[in-house]
């Protein structure tokens, strides 16, 4: 008999739950998988658009590691290396744009982007030639560029190579794309100040901190007007704290320094400037406003150690010369001081020619003789990243230029680099 309770009707199909539990699992792995695969795809693609976000306000850092990290996933990217060179380039790394934009020609970039690029980077370090310089107004003209960055090119290879009238024109012009672009406002300041426009570059300084606070450059320029034009010693003060804590360099100290002073804080100033010579004795600036803080406090042994110091590491520093000469004076050292007082003329005279040579490297800024000429001024007065600069800049638009290789073997033989001295004496002897 039937038993309900008991007995139960079997499946026409033993096996049919077990095959749908398998079909279930599968088709679950299948879409994992599928999601995985979308995923590996996709994700990359954040680290390009964060890396382009990154580029736009000029955190170039963060776009190196993150075009990195897409790079490291899709390597055959053109888009990410036309990116990378243009990254390396606002960067100042012409060799490593170079190289991306040789990476993004094999991989099928654009031919128009690249040669664009390629004549950016010549143009902004400071390769003024006439190809390069007119493809970037060519392209400036279409509607579809990307003005600002090609202004933003053009704009620093006029100034490293003194074009400063074209350079404004230029900032000028990103100002209007940008009226509240920082970059912008403090490159035009920076000029304003070279031409001793000392409103306007307040102006344009004071403008770009309050559209960045975080701007040091800006923050830097604005307080050395404030101390050594304005003389408000109160808002120069307050800038120099604010830079002090992220961007302890010579130049902040001894603006800091000085502040302080003049507001009567010498034990403040005295600290400051007795630390960093703790950690960087060599300083001949540092030590020049340590040596005339101590003359001021009739330390005069102190001063004059202090001041023999700054001299003998920059002869003709126009400051520590007139410290020194005034310390010996005092203490009847007049020989020595008849020292000073030639290298002080020798300072002066250095400084007054360097002025009526900038005013004429304005008028004629491709000219290879002033611009060397200049070079050499700075180097003798001490300044010689300043002289190393102009120099190399020079060559890249005339690297056959005997004097400047001369000048630059001589300034390495001194500095005791010997396989650089020699470099640029066999490039002297086949130079024009």
């Amino acid at each position: 008999m039937y038993d309900s309770g008991h007995c139960r009707p079997q499946s026409r199909y033993p096996g049919s739950r077990g095959s749908v539990r398998r079909s279930l699992l599968l088709a679950l792995m299948g879409l994992v998988a599928g999601l995985v695969a979308v995923g590996i795809h996709f994700w990359p693609e954040r680290y390009l658009e964060s890396a382009h976000a990154a580029l736009q306000r000029r955190d170039y850092d963060a776009a190196r590691t993150l075009l990195h990290r897409y790079l490291k996933a899709r390597p055959k990217s053109a888009e990410a290396h036309l990116l990378s060179a243009q990254l390396d380039r606002r960067s100042n790394r012409y060799d490593d744009a170079a190289a991306h934009l040789d990476a993004c020609g094999r991989c099928g970039g654009p031919s128009d982007a690249i040669d664009l690029e390629r004549a950016l980077c010549s143009v902004q370090s400071g390769v003024l030639n006439a190809e390069s310089v007119k493809r970037c107004y060519d392209h400036l003209n279409r509607e579809d560029a990307d003005q600002f960055l090609i202004l933003e090119a053009l704009s620093q290879g006029f100034t490293k190579t003194y074009h400063l009238k074209e350079a404004i024109l230029c900032l000028e012009r990103m100002l209007v794309l940008e009226p509240n672009n920082n970059y912008a406002l403090r490159r035009r300041g920076w000029i304003h100040l070279q031409s001793e426009q000392f409103a306007q570059a307040e102006a344009d300084y004071r403008r770009a901190v309050e559209v960045d606070p975080s701007d040091a450059v800006a923050r830097q320029g604005l307080a050395q007007i404030l101390l050594d034009v304005r003389q408000d010693f109160v808002e120069a003060a307050r800038h120099y704290e604010q830079l002090w804590p992220a961007q302890q360099d010579p130049t902040v100290a001894l603006g800091l320094a000085r502040s302080w002073q003049l507001l009567g804080r010498t034990d403040d100033a005295r600290q400051l400037l007795d630390d960093w010579l703790t950690a960087h004795p060599g300083d001949p600036l540092i030590l020049t406003e340590r040596g005339r803080l101590a003359l001021e406090e009739d330390a005069s042994e102190l001063a004059v150690t202090l001041l023999r110091r700054a001299v003998a590491l920059a002869p003709y520093l126009l400051e520590a010369n007139n410290a020194l000469y005034h310390c010996l004076n005092k203490q009847g050292r007049t020989a020595e001081a008849e020292e000073c007082m030639v290298r002080i003329r020798q300072a002066k005279e250095n400084r007054e020619q360097l002025t009526v040579l900038t005013r004429r490297l304005q008028q004629a800024p491709d000219d290879a003789d002033l611009r060397c000429q200049v070079a050499q001024l700075f180097l003798q007065l001490g300044q010689e990243e300043e002289g190393i600069r102009w120099l190399q800049v020079s060559l890249q638009s005339h690297p056959h230029h005997r004097p400047s290789h001369l000048a630059l073997a001589d300034f390495y033989d001194k500095a005791g680099q010997a396989s650089l001295a020699a470099q640029h004496r066999r490039l002297a002897e086949t130079a024009r």
